[in-house]
């Protein structure tokens, strides 16, 4: 393969190539004997001078590449021409251009999908170093595609700041791709986009009214689709509301429940105070004999006879200071500290001690201490323990009190509420949470006829077969109050037509969904301090969404 298929730029010819670290300069210039004049369009033969432009292109083998591009100046032999100088041109190397066309798309696709400050890193890494401003100056000079007819589109509204001030989206549902950005959500620039842009068939939308009464007024013919996860949305913030509602009654329950459970535990314990254990005596262990009173026998004998005291010491093993202790004493002397304490004669008294609930062990050991123990706190600890597993004690110290659970039944929140209020009990993974949702319905006949509502409404979304107006009559004619719901049925009244479309037409706002959350992604990108067109441009040009 030679040079100038390496390079890869038409009508280029390759003189030389130098490398000169960190940059490999390729000398260059048009093929070609004539050019034409911009103006006439006339052909010239005629060379008027010649200089060099310097044009960085793709880096070569990790390093910088620049074209040394040598270009001729023509004279226009065309007497009415205007022009009289002209220069030649390269459809690849635009005029006054330093990059080539390449590197140019290279860099604008780095500056729609990356962040300024990113895009100048990796652009540095391949070779191609920019600046911030140039490549947000490539992502502006892009023009946007163009609009083709559309029949399915999607429409829902994302946060400039959240609260504060929002935009609208709008996304081709067939190919799930976005298609343009309005600045605001007001329902007067989505009736001027309509107006550019009509024949669409269906709009899917959330249950904002401010779309619906712009797509009424601009294409009443138009089908719109209400959103399934706005409705499900809007039904749990209706339960909320219901829940909300019967607060009290639910207090009222579940605090005749939990003065049951605090009984039922008093009787309990009451019941095992009265049946005490009969502890086990332990005795006392038998005292061993001293080890050392063989070899004071010894010593004593080996004195009588008269031999020297460190002689004796070499003979038994033992040191002189010892044989000399030995000498001096008639009879062996006990230990001043006994390896065994003596706890064990304390043992009756540890037992009544743990039969009340709520005993410390440090208590139990000051006391038989003052009653004379001797031993330590870590002895005693472990014979306590010890007549526990031996005995079989069934009252609680202090720390195991502490940790009992108290009876109580802690109460749910309305969200948690009307999230589980329309599932199966099996489904619920906590079983405290599944056992406070089968005390409700066992004990408040409304929640089950709710739960019956909510789960008919859920199936005719998944399934997409049911009648909405069956379900709104049987809420609207219900002698139960239903706040919340009522009101939640009333709206769906009023937007009939895209809720039936919902429920009956495939069509889902979830696409449209997922890209307002690249659009979050985009603007923390940008830190918030870009403009509405450049965020618009990183939205619709964007490779990776």
């Amino acid at each position: 393969m030679n040079i100038k298929r390496r390079i890869d730029i038409p009508k280029i010819i390759v003189s030389n190539i130098e490398f000169k670290p960190p940059i490999i300069h390729i000398y260059a210039s048009l093929s070609g004997k004539r050019a034409k004049c911009p103006e006439c369009k006339k052909y010239s033969h005629s060379v008027h001078d010649r200089y060099e432009r310097r044009i960085t292109d793709l880096p070569v083998f990790q390093y910088h590449s620049r074209i040394i591009l040598t270009i001729r100046k023509f004279k226009c032999r065309n007497d009415r021409c205007k022009r009289k100088v002209f220069t030649e041109q390269n459809d690849n190397i635009l005029p006054y251009a330093r990059r080539t066309e390449r590197v140019t798309r290279l860099l604008s696709d780095i500056a729609i999908d990356m962040p300024t400050g990113s895009g100048h890193v990796l652009s540095e890494k391949l070779q191609i170093k920019v600046s911030r401003s140039t490549l947000t100056r490539l992502a502006h000079q892009q023009p946007l595609p163009d609009i083709n007819t559309l029949k399915v589109v999607g429409v829902d509204d994302w946060a400039f700041r959240k609260g504060v001030n929002y935009g609208t989206i709008l996304v081709d549902m067939e190919t799930s791709k976005p298609i343009d950005m309005l600045p605001t959500r007001d329902s007067e620039d989505l009736k001027a986009w309509l107006r550019d842009h009509p024949g669409i068939e269906i709009i899917t939308r959330d249950r904002a009214s401010s779309y619906s009464t712009a797509i009424d007024s601009i294409s009443p013919n138009t089908v719109q689709v209400a959103d399934r996860f706005h409705l499900l949305m809007n039904l749990s913030d209706a339960l909320d509301t219901f829940f909300k509602s019967i607060s009290p009654k639910i207090s009222k329950l579940i605090k005749a429940k939990t003065c049951e459970m605090l009984r039922d535990a008093e009787a309990e314990s009451k019941q095992d105070s009265v049946t005490k254990k009969e502890f086990v005596e332990i005795p006392a262990p038998v005292q061993k004999p001293d080890s050392r009173q063989e070899v004071f026998d010894m010593v004593k004998k080996l004195q009588a006879k008269g031999l020297p005291r460190k002689k004796i010491g070499r003979e038994l093993g033992i040191s002189k200071n010892t044989v000399k202790r030995y000498f001096q004493q008639d009879i062996l002397v006990p230990r001043s500290h006994p390896k065994r304490a003596n706890i064990e004669i304390f043992t009756n008294y540890i037992l009544s001690k743990m039969e009340i609930n709520g005993y410390t062990n440090m208590e139990i050991i000051n006391d038989i201490r003052k009653m004379g123990y001797t031993g330590g706190n870590t002895q005693a600890n472990q014979y306590i323990s010890f007549l526990k597993q031996t005995n079989e004690v069934t009252s609680l110290n202090y720390n195991e009190l502490q940790s009992q659970p108290i009876p109580y039944i802690k109460r749910l929140s309305s969200r948690k509420l009307a999230k589980y209020v329309g599932q199966s009990l099996n489904h619920i993974e906590n079983i405290d949470h599944r056992s406070y949702m089968q005390l409700l319905f066992e004990n408040m006949p409304i929640l089950i006829r709710v739960r019956r509502l909510v789960k008919r409404f859920k199936k005719m979304l998944k399934t997409g077969e049911g009648q909405i107006h069956e379900w709104i009559k049987s809420i609207q004619e219900s002698k139960d109050k239903l706040p919340g719901l009522k009101t939640f049925a009333k709206g769906l009244k009023r937007d009939i037509k895209a809720v039936q479309n919902a429920i009956q037409l495939r069509w889902s706002n979830g696409p449209v969904e997922g890209h307002v959350n690249r659009i979050k992604s985009i603007k923390r990108q940008m830190y918030g301090r870009a403009s509405f067109e450049l965020l618009r441009r990183k939205v619709l040009l964007s490779q990776s969404g």
